[in-house]
């Protein structure tokens, strides 16, 4: 008689038993794997922007654009470095790409500017009829001789290495106070300027720019250490005063929202 050699039905069970143990094994890692790749890719759409910016500066006697307070948002960051970058996924964090999605902590920005300069937040609407981003870019880097506060530009300035200018953000600008509270939620809508950037978008950090064009990643509650502006942590006299969300400020780990309670103190 003919012996034909085959698997049996408990062989084929194991062998896809172990194949089941390995995926879920390997399928975390995997996706460590893919989130550690995406931000990557988002510090390096940063660094070219940072390119972009100094090209910028260097063309304007050292300076960022001014926006008129008040003016309409059909001019934005966007649309004053249009020259110098051609496409619109630059404006976009791997992790946060979908113009439609403008919640935390992957959502976007966007504005509609055809037909006409009116705009509207969220909803779903065509990339290719307005401008979005999930970037956003420090108000405080306006050339506004008017407000004493901001840097204007890049030139004479010291310690630039703490000086945040272009980072993460559910917001096309960010101009955040000292006493801005976190979010209390991980979803929840954002209330205050800081809390458009204060998103878990790369466990438990994000991607920011400085002055000085260098590039790190920034914890979540190391935002509140930062110098925003010339006045930042200072009092009307000019003394240190650090704001309420710093370690100086009396910030204690218990007073963090629950879901950033893990994320390293600074």
């Amino acid at each position: 008689m003919n012996n034909r050699k085959g698997f049996t039905l408990i062989e084929l069970l194991v062998v896809i038993a172990i194949i089941a143990l390995l995926m879920g094994i390997l399928m975390p890692a995997l996706k460590r794997v893919k989130q550690q790749a995406r931000a990557v890719a988002c510090q390096a759409r940063i660094k070219e922007w940072g390119i972009i910016f100094a090209m910028y500066t260097n063309d304007n006697n050292g300076y960022f654009h001014n926006r008129p307070l008040g003016s309409n948002y059909e001019l934005m960051w966007p649309q004053y470095f249009s020259n110098y970058y051609s496409d619109p996924m630059m404006r976009c964090c791997p992790t946060a790409t979908n113009p439609d999605r403008n919640n935390a902590p992957f959502g976007t920005w966007g504005w509609k500017d055809i037909p006409d300069p009116a705009w509207g937040w969220g909803g779903s609407w065509n990339p290719e009829e307005g401008i979005f981003g999930s970037y956003g870019l420090s108000r405080y880097m306006l050339n506004n001789k008017t407000m004493p506060d901001y840097w204007r530009g890049p030139a004479g300035v010291k310690g630039s290495n703490k000086i945040p200018v272009f980072l993460d953000c559910l917001y096309v600008a960010i101009s955040p106070l000292e006493e801005d509270a976190p979010l209390p939620e991980e979803d929840a809508k954002p209330a205050n300027q800081m809390q458009n950037s204060c998103v878990n978008r790369h466990d438990g950090f994000v991607n920011c720019l400085f002055l000085d064009w260098s590039l790190r990643k920034v914890g979540l509650k190391e935002l509140w250490t930062l110098k925003w502006h010339r006045s930042w942590d200072r009092d009307d006299s000019g003394n240190y005063d650090p704001g309420p969300w710093t370690t100086a400020g009396g910030v204690r780990p218990e007073s963090w929202p629950e879901w950033m309670k893990g994320f390293q103190d600074f």
